[in-house]
Formats: C-alpha cells, sequence, structure tokens
C-alpha cells in the first residue's frame, strides 16, 4: 500500500472521531448539564426600550407579548390581539355592569374614529388601532379574553374606592403593560355625570346608565360613542380645549369640547362628526372678531351652531338649531346683522374676554409609555397620581338638549 494511501486512511480515521455526536461518547466524556428552558421573554422596563411607532408599547411587547414573572411564557401576548410594532396601537379592556355595554354598532364606530385619524406610522398608513376588549359579551373581533359583566352597585367618586377599587376586583394585573382599564357604568357618587376620566392616565368610566339616562329619543347611541371617545381622550393628554382647559370654544370642533361631547360636530353635510379636531382652526378674539370673514377656509365643512345661553343651542320657529357654514359670515354677537366693523362677544360664556384657541387635537394627543408599578396598584402609565376629570355633561344637561326625557 503506498504511504499516500496510508495517511488518507489514517486521516479519515481521525476526522470521523471528533464530529461523533456528543450523545454517542460515554457520560464520563463530557460535562453532564440539566436541560435548559427556553429564553424568557424579558420583562420589559416600558418607555426605555425601542419603540418604533411611538405607540408607548415597546417593540418588544409589541412581538413577544409581556412576561410578568419571567417564567418564558407572556401572560398577555399583544402580537396574538393584533399589536403592530410598525403601526400605532391602543388597547383598552371593556367591563361592564348589566345591560349598559355599548353594542356592536357603537363599538364599530369608536374604532373607526381612532383608524380615521390623520396620524402617520411607519408602515405607510395614518390612524391608530383601537383594540377593545369586551370578552365574549360581543362578537371574536371585541373578545381579548378579557371583558367582564361586573355586578350592578354603586360607585364612589374618589379615585381609590371607586374607580380603582373595581379596577384591582376585575382587572389583570400583567395588563397594566399595555392597556388602558374601563367599565361601563350606571352612575357615580351621587351625580348623574355621563363619565370621568384621568388626564393622562390609563383609566376612565362611562356612566349613562338606566337610572338617570333613557333612549327613548333615540339618542343613546350617539351619547355612548361620544361620551367614550371623550373620556379615553382625557388618557391621552386632551382636555376640554384640546390643548388648554378652556370650554365651548365653538370653533373647537372635538368631542372633547362639552359643546359636541353628545351631539356630535354639526356638518354642512347633515352628518355629525363624532371624534377629534384634526387641523388647526382660526383662533377668535373675543374683544374683537370680524364678523365678514366667520371662521374663513378652515370652516369649510363645518356648521356653526348659535347658543342662546351655556348650554342650549338657538332654535328656530320650528325647533330647529340655528346654524349656518362656519366659512361664511358668522354674526358673532347675535345681534342680528353682519357687522362691518369688529365685534365683541362672550362666545364661550366662561364672561371672561379671552383668545380662544383651538389647535389640532393630534398635536396634542400623547401615546403615554406604559410603566409596572405596584404601589397602591395603580398600574401603567405616568407615574403621577392621575388628576380626575369628573365630567359635568350630566343627564339634567342632555334634557337641557331635548336628547332624553
Amino acid at each position: 500500500m503506498k504511504l499516500r494511501t496510508i495517511v488518507r486512511l489514517m486521516l479519515a480515521f481521525v476526522s470521523l472521531v471528533l464530529v461523533a455526536p456528543l450523545n454517542s461518547l460515554p457520560v464520563s466524556a463530557v460535562e453532564a448539564k440539566p436541560a435548559q428552558p427556553a429564553q424568557a421573554v424579558q420583562r420589559p422596563v416600558q418607555g426605555k426600550e425601542p419603540d418604533i411607532d411611538g405607540d408607548g408599547l415597546s417593540d418588544n411587547v409589541e412581538i413577544n407579548g409581556y412576561d410578568a414573572d419571567g417564567d418564558g411564557r407572556p401572560e398577555v401576548d399583544y402580537k396574538k390581539m393584533g399589536a403592530n410594532p410598525y403601526h400605532k396601537d391602543v388597547f383598552v379592556e371593556m367591563d361592564y355592569m348589566p345591560g349598559e355595554l355599548a353594542s356592536e354598532e357603537e363599538l364599530d364606530r369608536i374604532v373607526k374614529s381612532f383608524a380615521d385619524l390623520n396620524i402617520s406610522n411607519p408602515d405607510g398608513r395614518t390612524g391608530i388601532n383601537l383594540h377593545l376588549d369586551a370578552g365574549s359579551a360581543r362578537s371574536a373581533k371585541y373578545n381579548l379574553g378579557g371583558g367582564n359583566q361586573i355586578p350592578h352597585q354603586y360607585v364612589d367618586d374618589k379615585l381609590e374606592s371607586g374607580w380603582l377599587n373595581i379596577k384591582k376586583e376585575n382587572f389583570d394585573s400583567a395588563r397594566d403593560s399595555g392597556f388602558h382599564y374601563m367599565f361601563w357604568g350606571d352612575y357615580y357618587g351621587n351625580t348623574d355625570s355621563s363619565g370621568l376620566g384621568f388626564w393622562k392616565y390609563p383609566g376612565f368610566m362611562v356612566t349613562v346608565g338606566k337610572t338617570h339616562w333613557n333612549n327613548n329619543k333615540g339618542n343613546m347611541s350617539d351619547i355612548r360613542v361620544g361620551t367614550f371617545i371623550h373620556e379615553l381622550g382625557h388618557n391621552l393628554n386632551l382636555q376640554h380645549g384640546g390643548a388648554d382647559d378652556v370650554n365651548r370654544k365653538p370653533q373647537y370642533y372635538s368631542v372633547m369640547n362639552y359643546r359636541y361631547q353628545l351631539t356630535g360636530v354639526p356638518r354642512t353635510d347633515g352628518t355629525r362628526y363624532f371624534g377629534y379636531l384634526q387641523q388647526d382652526m382660526p383662533t377668535l378674539n373675543e374683544f374683537s372678531m370680524d364678523e365678514r370673514v366667520g371662521l374663513g377656509s378652515q370652516g369649510h365643512g363645518y356648521l356653526y351652531r348659535y347658543m342662546a345661553d351655556e348650554n342650549k343651542p338657538l332654535k328656530d320657529k320650528n325647533g330647529k338649531d340655528v346654524t349656518q357654514p362656519a366659512d361664511r359670515p358668522i354674526d358673532f354677537n347675535q345681534n342680528g346683522t353682519i357687522d362691518q366693523k369688529p365685534v365683541q362677544a362672550d362666545l364661550n360664556y366662561d364672561k371672561q374676554g379671552t383668545l380662544l384657541t383651538a389647535t389640532s387635537d393630534l398635536k396634542t394627543l400623547k401615546l403615554f409609555p406604559f410603566t409596572k408599578r405596584s404601589k397602591g396598584g395603580m398600574g401603567g402609565g405616568p407615574d403621577s397620581i392621575p388628576e380626575q376629570e369628573e365630567n359635568p355633561a350630566t343627564a339634567e344637561y342632555a334634557r337641557e338638549l331635548d336628547l332624553i326625557s
């Protein structure tokens, strides 16, 4: 046998030994190690991890879910629920007292109002994907595994003994990683208020229940939709004047405005808009307004609604609201004529002469980073204790508007 052939045979034998599988060798040949668990999903420190779409949910959480106990199995699977790291998402668990949950059609309207927002996303599409969880009470698209019926009960108007107490009893704390918590209730405190929301904090309630509200005039669907969007807006940094808390500004065409929360914003095509203001409107100086220009081109498509007082729209002889296209001359001081010189008028009935601004809600709206906190059971959201926004749009106010009897 040639030397070259012998060498090749020896090298082949050595290579077979070296590549032999470790599990074919005796135990003494390798270090015995216990089986390793699957790599755990890292518990996120929200707001410090990458968040490409800027919706307050880290990319890690939107892709891998939220693992509360670090066992490698996420308790909240946001991806399965529809989260997209390249498109803004907002998640809301909705609990409800018997007979108070919004209908499927009403939930569709609420979701569409967010989808229609002209907010950009990394995926090139506009809008916010609003994920509502009503559990099994509605169709599959609104069943994310939460959403419970809760007993009919009195709800205190104080945070700790009211909303928070109900949340603690019915809400999985792991969902503090990315869910707003709300419930559809009957009433709270000793009021007939339509709801209560927390400013810059993920929680609210809608309380247009059967004790004080009725649907005998067919307006409760609009009232539920407008109130839900209004209260969720507080969570997202919006105030009653958008960027400020000056209420009832006529040109602030948003359901954050008490003037439009229950009725929607009137449009020239006869429809009513239930959503947030998506464009800047002109500032109105109550000491000096040019009636000849109205709200100018920015008012196109909107109706200007004249008011009899702080709450009631002015009615014509047929009982209809007195309105006119907002981009045409407007009788701001309601003296029956279009003045040729600047006029003064208290347009929002606050007895103060002010500059009424109305910037786009999209400039103020914020999707805050969620933080997991156990202190006081408060859960996600900014670190400060939330400021309550008790809603003065009451059942009595709705009666003044002839929405209910």
